[in-house]
């Protein structure tokens, strides 16, 4: 299978095409390549997948294109559409938010499994594909959730240069999702310690 790499990046700014698209969604690439949680993951916003190739791309919002700001979804291999309430999701937001996070785990770990290159993305490449991310790594990469989340967090600001980008914003700055990740953590643990015991 082919195991592509980003084709090359532009190195302007994409133009912010309405108002709702925010700095998150307006610098080029808008990718962060996630080496240490598997040489075949990248993370990005909602342009990233029309300014790079990949195998397989996990969307959680439709795709845009760099040059014209429309929509791309003939990008996306594998929709998984919920929203980032920002922290402030309802119990019933929290549960859909878990179900999905799950879900994209299991597409990057097929993707990753089959030798495949694959771009997780949201609107800015923040909280929901760095969720999934953080998900795969805890789940399939046996790291800490701490860990992954530091990680995340690390790559977007190393690879990537956009308004409100550090703390208190940035890469899983949604502290529901991070508990999420933190719940994966300790249901992985006690999965485990189970098993052991009945052995």
């Amino acid at each position: 299978p082919r195991t592509a790499v980003p084709r090359r990046w532009t190195s302007s700014l994409c133009p912010m095409w309405d108002a709702n698209i925010g700095p998150g969604c307006a610098d080029s690439p808008g990718v962060s390549h996630l080496p240490r949680i598997s040489p075949l993951l990248w993370v990005g916003n909602e342009i990233a997948p029309s300014v790079g190739s990949f195998d397989v791309v996990v969307s959680t919002v439709p795709p845009r294109s760099c040059r014209t700001g429309a929509r791309q979804p003939e990008l996306t291999t594998h929709a998984i559409m919920f929203a980032d309430g920002q922290g402030s999701e309802t119990a019933a937001g929290v549960a859909f938010a878990k179900r999905c996070i799950l879900e994209g785990a299991e597409c990057v770990a097929a993707a990753v499994a089959a030798g495949k290159s694959v771009l997780v993305h949201c609107a800015w490449g923040q909280n929901r594909s760095c969720a999934i991310c953080c998900a795969f790594a805890v789940l399939h990469r046996s790291m800490s959730a701490n860990e992954a989340i530091d990680y995340v967090r690390e790559r977007n600001i190393a690879e990537r240069s956009y308004a409100g980008q550090q703390p208190p914003g940035g890469a899983m700055h949604n502290r529901v999702f991070r508990e999420i990740i933190r719940e994966l953590e300790r249901e992985r643990d006690a999965e485990a310690e189970e098993t052991a015991e009945t052995a």
